[in-house]
C-alpha cells in the first residue's frame, strides 16, 4: 500500500506540475503526409519505425536540469496504407503500436541511496485517416503540384492503462481517447535538370475531448523538404519541421507545462529501386520554446520501407 501511495504521489505531481510534455512527441504520422496523392489504382504500403529519446528539459527556451530527474523514450511502429481511389484522389490510413517509457530518479533518505521508478505505456495507437485531392497537377510546362485534404484521428488506442494499480498520465497512454479533425495541404516543385525537388507540407489538428474531459491543445505541423538525387537510386533529403502546440485543457482550466514551439532538422537518405523505397533518418532539435517546464525530444532515429503496387 505504501508503495502504491508513493507511486500515486509521484505520478500526480508529475502530471499536475510538469504535465504532458514528457512523452508527447507530436502527431505521430509517417511520411504519407509529406507527399502528394498517389495515382488512380495504385496502392502504397509502408512500415515505419521511430525511436525518440527525451533527455532534454526546457523552461521557456532555456535548457535546464530536470527538477524530477526524468528520462524518457518513445518507440513507434507504424503501418501506412494509401490507395488511389479515382483520378486526383487518394486515401491515406495510418495506424500502429507505441511503447512509451519514463524513468524518474530520486534519493531515498532512509536507505541513503538513489532509486528509480519507471512508468510504461504501450499498445495500439489511434488511427489517422486523410483524404487527398490534387488541386494542381504537374505537367511539361510547369512542375508545380498542389494538394489539399482532410480527415480525422480516431480514438482506437487505449487512454486508461495502469501500472501497479495506478493510472498512467495521459502523455504515457497509447491513445488520447478523443476524435480530432485534420486539415492537410502539400505543394511540390522540382528542377529535373539539376535533380533537385522541394515540397512544403502542413497538417492542422483540431482536437476533441475524451470522456475524462481532457483536451490536448490544437496543433500545427509545418515542414519544408528538399531532396537532391545523387544517383538514380539514391537521394539525400533535408527537412525543417516546426510544431506549434496550444496548452492542454482539463477540469475547466488550461494546464501548466503544456504547449510550445518546437523546430527540428531531419537529414535522411533515401534508396529507391523500382517500386521499392527505403528511407533512414536522424532528427535533432534546432529550437525549443515551451510553456512552463517540459521534457523534449533530444534526438530521433527512424527508418521507413515502402512499396508501390500498380493494380491496373
Amino acid at each position: 500500500m505504501l508503495k502504491i501511495s508513493f507511486l500515486s504521489f509521484i505520478l500526480l505531481f508529475a502530471t499536475k506540475i510538469f504535465s504532458q510534455a514528457c512523452c508527447t512527441v507530436g502527431t505521430s504520422v509517417s511520411s504519407g503526409v509529406e507527399r502528394g496523392i498517389i495515382t488512380e489504382n495504385n496502392f502504397s504500403a509502408g512500415f515505419t519505425y521511430q525511436h525518440n529519446v527525451l533527455n532534454d528539459t526546457y523552461r521557456g527556451n532555456e535548457n535546464i536540469n530536470d527538477p524530477l530527474n526524468r528520462k524518457s523514450t518513445v518507440s513507434d511502429f507504424y503501418l501506412e496504407l494509401e490507395y488511389g481511389l479515382v483520378e486526383k484522389v487518394s486515401l491515406l490510413l495510418i495506424g500502429g503500436y507505441t511503447n512509451k517509457s519514463r524513468t524518474t530518479t530520486f534519493f531515498d533518505n532512509e536507505l541513503n541511496t538513489k532509486k528509480e521508478i519507471t512508468f510504461t505505456g504501450q499498445g495500439l495507437t489511434d488511427i489517422v485517416i486523410i483524404g487527398k485531392y490534387e488541386l494542381i497537377s504537374p505537367n511539361i510546362l510547369s512542375p508545380l503540384s498542389i494538394n489539399i485534404g482532410g480527415g480525422a484521428k480516431l480514438p482506437t488506442g487505449s487512454y486508461e492503462q495502469e501500472n501497479n494499480g495506478t493510472r498512467l498520465s495521459i502523455d504515457l497512454q497509447p491513445g488520447t481517447g478523443a476524435t480530432d479533425l485534420l486539415l492537410w495541404a502539400h505543394a511540390a516543385y522540382s528542377f529535373p535538370s539539376i535533380n533537385l525537388a522541394f515540397n512544403i507540407n502542413s497538417l492542422y489538428r483540431y482536437t476533441g475531448s475524451n470522456l475524462d474531459n481532457y483536451r490536448f491543445g490544437d496543433e500545427l505541423l509545418a515542414s519544408l523538404n528538399s531532396t537532391y538525387n545523387v544517383a538514380d537510386f539514391l537521394g539525400i533529403n533535408l527537412q525543417l519541421l516546426t510544431r506549434f502546440s496550444d496548452k492542454d485543457f482539463w477540469n475547466g482550466r488550461f494546464l501548466p507545462s503544456t504547449g510550445g514551439t518546437f523546430i527540428d532538422l531531419t537529414p535522411s537518405v533515401v534508396y529507391s529501386e523500382g517500386s521499392f523505397n527505403l528511407r533512414v533518418l536522424f532528427q535533432f532539435p534546432v529550437y525549443r520554446n515551451v510553456d512552463g517546464i517540459q521534457l523534449a525530444v533530444s534526438e530521433k532515429l527512424g527508418a521507413e520501407i515502402r512499396y508501390l503496387f500498380n493494380l491496373n
